[in-house]
């Protein structure tokens, strides 16, 4: 742990990337799911259920979402930069604080 008792780079998982100006995660959503939030980890990707079926990027609305209200972040600085359609996804979180957006994350992988 880095001064503060933040995570410091080093510490982050695989599924995790932080820079200066950003943070992205891979995440596989589970759509479907009857419990909204995150289900598990793997050493790859952070697994998020979503209540919300795949159909007209309804789950993928309920994942950006969620997240957004998560990591206390607003919904536009979510992108889903690889995996639309997919459930294998990458998500970009832009912020000026990428050291709290990691924090926060680790918090709600912490809660599950």
């Amino acid at each position: 742990m880095s001064r503060g008792g933040n995570p410091s780079p080093s510490d982050s998982p695989a599924w995790m990337r932080a820079s200066i100006d950003e943070v992205v995660i891979e995440v596989t959503a589970r759509p479907g799911a009857s419990r909204r939030g995150v289900i598990g980890v793997s050493a790859e990707r952070l697994i998020i259920g979503v209540n919300a079926r795949p159909e007209k990027g309804k789950a993928n609305d309920e994942l950006i979402e969620y997240l957004a209200r998560e990591l206390r972040v607003p919904r536009s600085a979510l992108l889903i930069v690889r995996g639309e359609t997919l459930r294998r996804k990458t998500i970009r979180i832009i912020t000026h604080e990428p050291a709290t957006v990691s924090s926060r994350l680790h918090q709600i992988v912490k809660r599950h």
